[in-house]
């Protein structure tokens, strides 16, 4: 079987370093001595934990914004979360701010609104703990509102170090007002929300929450509380929760969780009504200016069948690693007539959004 070649990233990287972070990361990526290697790094945390107490998060912005290379983001982002979530030596206590992603399946006839609050968080928070995630007896808080995304990502990386080195106890909280996010299920869709905690943690003591714990039998239980939680007699509700994350981890991992879900949902729908139709589905990946990579699922020869699904690329994604994933969703499902685009397309053609079609691919179009 023919190797498929690999998608283009349609993202724009400078080339040069445009900040001082890009030149301290550039030259820990270079180096190759163990004893300078320790050097840089050590470097580049200081510049970065600098930043953080001057709060200055528009220039760690800036360089995340504008990396001259994919090695430097990633080295960048590494160390930014290490200095967002590692307490000063030598402290006694600190706080771990944790965020757990629900992304959560739904479908209704007609409108329904799933509320922002959980009923009962602590029935939650005791779930956690028989199993192991929370550590039992520990300072743990768990918040019952439900947030989307956007209120993570409006906190500074400073106010997240700031509140790891400040807060004294987790009864209170996060000091921060959030908001509900109620969501609107109109029809089908694949939504996602956060819960938020604050956990503390005594120094040389075992980890009183479990970052990144594996799926497990807490994962299959707190899916059915929540659906419990959350039911309503019109609507089906499949709640997936992810494990709690450190909170910059946990933006990307309940970003791509969601959207795998969502192209798991579009494949096998549109799968399903082409071949219900008589039609030979072909799938055709390409990516676009604007940083997407889209999929079109449509008929072999017929070019009023079709879907088209878009993945937004965030700074992180790999273009490679999202192609094998969803080449390997559509073999799940039976489904191995994949072609994919080498060049780099627009985003409209024709004034409309450009979804390349099978029936209008040449003979020639790399295929699988």
């Amino acid at each position: 079987m023919q190797a498929l070649p690999l998608l283009p990233d349609p993202r724009q990287y400078t080339g040069t370093a445009t900040s001082p972070l890009h030149s301290l990361a550039q030259v820990l990526l270079d180096e190759r001595d163990l004893g300078r290697l320790v050097a840089a790094e050590a470097a580049l945390d200081a510049e970065l934990a600098r930043l953080l107490t001057a709060n200055d998060d528009a220039a760690i912005q800036a360089a995340l914004a504008t990396p001259p290379n994919p090695a430097v983001l990633r080295i960048l982002s590494e160390r930014l979360r290490v200095a967002v979530e590692n307490p000063a030596p030598g402290s006694a206590m600190h706080a771990v701010i944790f965020a757990l992603p629900l992304v959560l399946v739904a479908g209704v006839r007609g409108k329904h609104v799933i509320a922002g609050r959980l009923p009962d968080v602590s029935a939650v928070q005791a779930l956690l703990t028989e199993h192991g995630i929370f550590k039992a007896g520990s300072d743990i808080q768990l918040s019952g509102r439900l947030l989307d995304r956007e209120q993570l990502q409006a906190i500074p990386s400073s106010s997240l170090a700031r509140w790891r080195d400040a807060l004294q106890y987790a009864s209170g909280g996060l000091p921060h007002e959030f908001s509900e996010s109620p969501i609107t299920v109109d029809g089908d869709g694949v939504y996602l929300r956060y819960l938020v905690g604050v956990a503390m943690q005594p120094a040389d003591a075992d980890p009183v929450v479990q970052l990144n714990a594996p799926p497990g039998t807490w994962a299959m239980a707190l899916t059915k509380l929540l659906g419990e939680q959350l039911k309503h007699d019109a609507m089906t509700l499949f709640p997936l929760p992810r494990s709690p994350h450190a909170w910059l981890p946990a933006l990307d991992d309940g970003r791509i969780a969601q959207q795998e879900i969502r192209f798991q949902v579009f494949a096998s729908n549109t799968l399903r009504k082409l071949r219900e139709a008589g039609e030979t589905p072909v799938a055709v990946f390409s990516c676009h200016e604007g940083n997407e990579l889209r999929v079109t699922l449509g008929a072999e020869k017929n070019g009023e069948e079709w879907a088209g699904f878009i993945w937004p690329l965030g700074p992180q994604d790999r273009v490679d690693g999202l192609q094998h994933m969803m080449v390997s969703l559509l073999r799940e499902c039976h489904h191995d007539d994949v072609r994919v685009l080498p060049d780099l397309l627009p985003q409209v053609k024709d004034d409309l959004p450009y979804f390349p079609l099978p029936t209008e691919l040449p003979s020639a179009a790399t295929r699988h």
